[in-house]
């Protein structure tokens, strides 16, 4: 029969390694999606540059539109000039003229504004666009990372549960029990070491006795007689203590 001390120390080893996978594990969708929401932020603020852009393009477009109309109008004032027969009808139609070309001009003057707008803004698209690639690049790196880090803790958790049923079959049934029973009262952690004189499960101090007790018992499972977890002493090297 194996040591059952030393094959329930693994035990307890192997429970606390799962519980820190398991809870690794629960961090990497939150990781993920953490990601994920500042990709959507950045893919969204890229979005708005570019729709501010085509707005402005739109406006521009539809001034030029308007111009080209204007200027057709303008000169059929223009040709009706020629037309004219009275001084009254003349003057009438010089105004006409000098009206369409006020608002021609002002119209020019909107359609640079918006060449000044539209120019400004693409070279802000641009920029934010390269900046974009760059963090988009940053982003499946980190995310490849965190899906392969997923992988491996998975894999281990695998490894670990595998390691526990060849240590449970070596075990035997009534300290499987003391040991589920215990580490179900004791927040998971079963099994811990004697050190100073001190269980380091629940931080009280052993009395003399007891750790003589422990001591002399060559193996055997015993527990604190404080917190009944099971207790085993914590040997050092004479090279640690130098």
């Amino acid at each position: 029969m194996e040591d059952q001390l030393e094959l329930i120390k693994q035990l307890q080893a192997i429970d606390s390694a799962l519980k820190n996978l398991e809870k690794t594990k629960l961090d990497f969708p939150k990781k993920i999606n953490q990601l994920e929401k500042e990709f959507e932020k950045k893919k969204q603020s890229l979005e708005k540059g570019k729709t501010s852009f085509e707005e402005a393009q739109k406006e521009r477009r539809k001034k030029e539109k308007d111009l080209s109309r204007e200027l057709e109008r303008l000169q059929k004032s223009q040709d009706k000039l020629a037309l004219v027969k009275t001084n009254k009808e003349y003057q009438a139609v010089l105004k006409e003229i000098d009206d369409i070309k006020q608002h021609n001009s002002d119209i020019e003057t909107e359609i640079l504004l918006f060449l000044e707008k539209t120019d400004t803004l693409a070279k802000k698209v641009n920029q934010e666009e390269s900046e974009y690639q760059k963090w988009f690049q940053e982003f499946e790196k980190k995310k490849e990372t965190l899906n392969t880090e997923l992988e491996k803790s998975n894999q281990d958790i695998q490894n670990q549960k595998a390691l526990r049923d060849t240590i449970l079959e070596n075990i035997e049934p009534d300290l499987i029990k003391k040991f589920e029973m215990i580490k179900e009262r004791r927040q998971g952690l079963a099994v811990v070491s004697i050190q100073d004189g001190l269980c380091t499960g629940c931080n009280i101090n052993i009395p003399p006795q007891k750790i003589l007790e422990i001591r002399k018992s060559n193996h055997a499972i015993m527990q604190c007689p404080f917190c009944n977890r099971i207790v085993y002493f914590e040997e050092h090297n004479d090279e640690d203590t130098e």
